[in-house]
């Protein structure tokens, strides 16, 4: 039997009203349309900047401009590009297309059904290195954040939240995890900080290390 769709409509408009409860943390009067790009991905990775604009219509930039600033949505990097989040700028042609991080995706898909942005939950899918344990992921963002002022960590410092939040995990290998779901990226420009820090520096993706909603 093929589904109803009014069943259909229905279940679609809940899960859309879940993840703008999930996006509270954004305090922006675009949440509404931007929940509607976010959905226009279901599983997809990446879409073409006029299928979004097909539901944004003339809305299309400022959404994708607040979703650009909170790294939910990234445009897909030149093959010249290093694929440093820094080096990506909005580009409002229609031919753009924009990607959606692995973690962001789990995290939009997670959210869709609890009404709540889970890191913590959704951090140990994106490494298996990684405990599966939420009060423990949690321990971890919570050090990050402290550590990460302007959203930017040095590796010490990321091996340092690990350490005290009691996690041992192969550093190198969970930042080329974090790397791949969009976790973090690495900082370019900033080789004096690197210099100061004496290791790597990263940008870490501010809508992951927002303070979850559930404990």
């Amino acid at each position: 039997m093929a589904p109803n769709p009014c069943s259909l409509a229905r279940s679609l408009a809940e899960d859309i009203h879940r993840l703008e409860q999930a996006l509270a943390f954004i305090h922006d009067e675009a949440v509404p349309e931007l929940v509607l790009a976010l959905s226009c991905f279901g599983e997809a990775q990446a879409l073409p900047q006029d299928e979004i604009t097909q539901v944004l219509e003339d809305d299309t930039a400022d959404v994708l401009l607040v979703a650009f600033s909170w790294r939910l949505l990234l445009p897909a990097p030149s093959p010249r590009s290093s694929m440093a989040w820094e080096e990506l700028a909005p580009d409002m042609r229609t031919s753009t297309v924009w990607k959606q991080p692995a973690v962001i995706g789990r995290l939009v898909r997670a959210a869709c059904t609890t009404g709540s942005w889970l890191p913590r939950q959704v951090l140990p899918q994106c490494s298996s290195i990684l405990p599966n344990e939420p009060e423990r992921i949690e321990s971890f963002l919570d050090y990050a954040r402290q550590y990460a002022p302007g959203c930017e960590i040095s590796a010490n410092l990321l091996r340092a939240a690990l350490r005290e939040a009691g996690i041992h995990a192969d550093l190198e290998r969970l930042i080329i995890d974090f790397k791949a779901a969009g976790v973090l990226s690495p900082k370019l420009s900033s080789l004096s900080d690197t210099a100061r820090h004496a290791s790597p520096l990263y940008e870490i993706n501010p809508a992951v290390f927002i303070h979850s909603q559930s404990r």
